[in-house]
């Protein structure tokens, strides 16, 4: 009797689990399926995401720092560590596919990176090749 307990209890024990959960509120449910964005879908948002959300301004002030303290060379140097960077968003929603996300938000927020590390750069750069030429003339 003893053995019969103990082989319906490890009978139970690997069956019940499978039926333990409702259909559909599985992980690949169709409905679950549906909710989610595709990856191309996901990669717009991230984009999306990026360019209201993500901040450039250190990278703003790194271009001016370099462009004012090393000319040509120090806005090179902030544009290339800003196209080198990985941002990453602080927050990604459930119902997007999480790579493509990341990877538009990513692209999106390097760009923001780089445009606003060159900008204050060469405008800073341009201003010293202009004061040297003008002190080289008179």
């Amino acid at each position: 009797m003893k053995r019969l307990l103990i082989l319906v209890l490890l009978m139970s024990t690997v069956v019940l689990p499978s039926f333990a959960s409702s259909p559909g509120s599985g992980a690949d449910s169709p409905q679950t399926r549906s909710a989610q964005l595709t990856a191309s879908e996901s990669y717009n948002q991230g984009v999306n995401t990026a360019a209201y959300q993500h901040s450039s301004t250190g990278w703003g002030i790194g271009g001016f720092t370099g462009g004012l303290l090393f000319s040509w060379l120090g806005t090179g140097g902030a544009v290339l560590l800003a196209a080198t960077s990985t941002p990453t968003p602080g927050y990604t929603p459930e119902e997007v596919e999480p790579m493509s996300y990341r990877r538009g938000y990513q692209d999106e927020a390097r760009r923001k990176n780089i445009r606003s590390a060159a900008i204050p750069g060469v405008v800073m750069s341009t201003l010293w090749t202009l004061l040297v030429i003008a002190a080289a003339s008179s």
